[in-house]
């Protein structure tokens, strides 16, 4: 594809397209930018949310009530955190789409079928929030959740309040909309990743964020900011996950080790086999506090049985925001990214430290602490298909990862600072994908 913008990314390393893609910092416009590896070069996607946001406010106002969550002034200063677009699959058909942070749609960026989102409820409803990374059932059927918004709003304000949320698929060949069944209540926020197995099994994780107010609020916590020391000794509810086969009949609900559980992983080379992260990070208002160092866990799930098989964390294991499975001369291995400048690389079936690299020099801070926006630190990652580079983002950088060098071989801005109200997960596209997608936005 002609034009875009060199990006100084030496191309040529690997075929096939990167999406980056987020919240423009005035929280209007959708971002969706497409690097073309083989030519180093940068196409950029903007699309307006006004309609979306219009809609999500006036449902906002209907149902909230109380004070804002996290210590936020304006019902307003949610939206972004609600709309931002947060991660993406490709389909079988060479669809991209798009899920967002907590929306009641989903975006597809196909020729097919224009700007316009795709929801199970009826156009501009808020009925359904849409769990935040979502997954293929089978080929072009996509698998998500949709949890009551009303309820989740009511949450905010009584933190027992029953949370309905519901397992469901889209298929896009037929439009068929099918609901699954209804998950237990064991919700503390809504579900944040759907994944399912070749074996034909769901996980699914909640991810908490928040610190229990005690009579006085939220400990150590105020609009002027955190006292860190009195908020990270507060009380912050570990979030769990479930595993369930296709229909809900048999389903397990597990806590892991640590707070903020958020993603997980089915192994592509033992379907049995799947990874849940663990952040260990709350939210107060737009900062994002670290609270100490997360951890991974493996787990198998075999004959209806959840066994944990081992995990890994070690004292500069933060943030661990993104993590890919992926084989390297015949040896199976997880890439996560390690907050603020590490790549860790960990044997995927022992999950023992292979290597830790540094991508620059960063003075060590020992958690807790407040993360500094908009700073150098790749939060997400995707590796390329022959398992030698490791592609890392942050809020406007992307550094390239040569593991046979064990260096940064790449460190260019796709962006300027502060261009992004929040980023999202990135991944490899196909040609295909990514030309049906900037075709269709011209």
């Amino acid at each position: 594809m002609n034009g875009g913008t060199d990006l100084g990314l030496t191309g040529g390393r690997t075929d096939g397209w990167l999406l980056l893609s987020g919240l423009s910092a005035d929280g209007r416009s959708e971002l969706y930018k497409f690097v073309d590896l083989k030519r180093g070069r940068l196409h950029e996607v903007s699309l307006g949310i006004e309609e979306q946001r219009e809609s999500q406010l006036a449902f906002l106002r209907r149902h909230l009530r109380g004070e804002p969550p996290y210590g936020l002034d304006r019902v307003e200063d949610l939206l972004p955190y609600l709309l931002h677009p947060h991660s993406f699959l490709e389909t079988a058909s060479k669809d991209l789409v798009v899920s967002f942070k907590q929306a009641p749609y989903l975006r597809i960026l196909s020729a097919a079928e224009g700007h316009p989102v795709w929801s199970p409820d009826p156009p501009g409803d808020v009925v359904g929030t849409l769990s935040s990374t979502n997954c293929e059932a089978a080929p072009d059927t996509i698998a998500f959740t949709s949890t009551d918004t009303a309820d989740r709003l009511r949450r905010y304000d009584v933190p027992d309040h029953p949370l309905r949320t519901r397992l469901m698929t889209y298929d896009r060949v037929t439009g068929a909309v099918e609901s699954r069944g209804e998950l237990p209540d064991f919700l503390i926020d809504t579900l944040h990743q759907l994944v399912h197995s070749p074996d034909g099994y769901f996980v699914g994780v909640d991810m908490n964020l928040s610190v229990l107010p005690g009579p006085d609020g939220v400990p150590g916590a105020s609009r002027e900011g955190v006292d860190v020391a009195a908020y990270t000794a507060g009380s912050f509810p570990r979030s769990a996950f479930f595993v369930a086969d296709e229909h809900l009949k048999h389903l397990t609900v597990r806590t892991p080790s640590r707070a903020c559980a958020a993603h997980a992983e089915i192994d592509p080379h033992d379907p049995e086999v799947f990874y849940v992260s663990c952040n260990n990070i709350s939210k107060w208002r737009n900062q994002v506090v670290l609270h100490g160092p997360g951890t991974i866990e493996r787990y198998r799930y075999r004959d209806g049985a959840v066994t944990l098989e081992g995990s890994y964390s070690d004292p500069e294991f933060l943030r661990i925001t993104s993590q890919r499975c992926f084989q390297r001369e015949q040896r199976r291995l997880l890439a996560v990214t390690g907050y603020p400048n590490k790549l860790y690389i960990l044997d995927a079936e022992t999950l023992e430290l292979v290597d830790r690299i540094v991508l620059f020099e960063e003075e060590h801070r020992e958690p807790p602490y407040v993360c500094e926006k908009n700073s150098s630190a790749p939060l997400y990652l995707a590796v390329s298909s022959d398992g030698r580079y490791v592609f890392m983002t942050g809020a406007a950088e992307l550094f390239v990862v040569d593991l046979e060098a064990r260096a940064v071989v790449d460190r260019v801005r796709f962006c300027p600072p502060g261009s992004f109200a929040a980023t999202a997960h990135i991944g490899l596209v196909s040609d295909q994908a990514a030309h049906r997608a900037l075709e269709n936005h011209r």
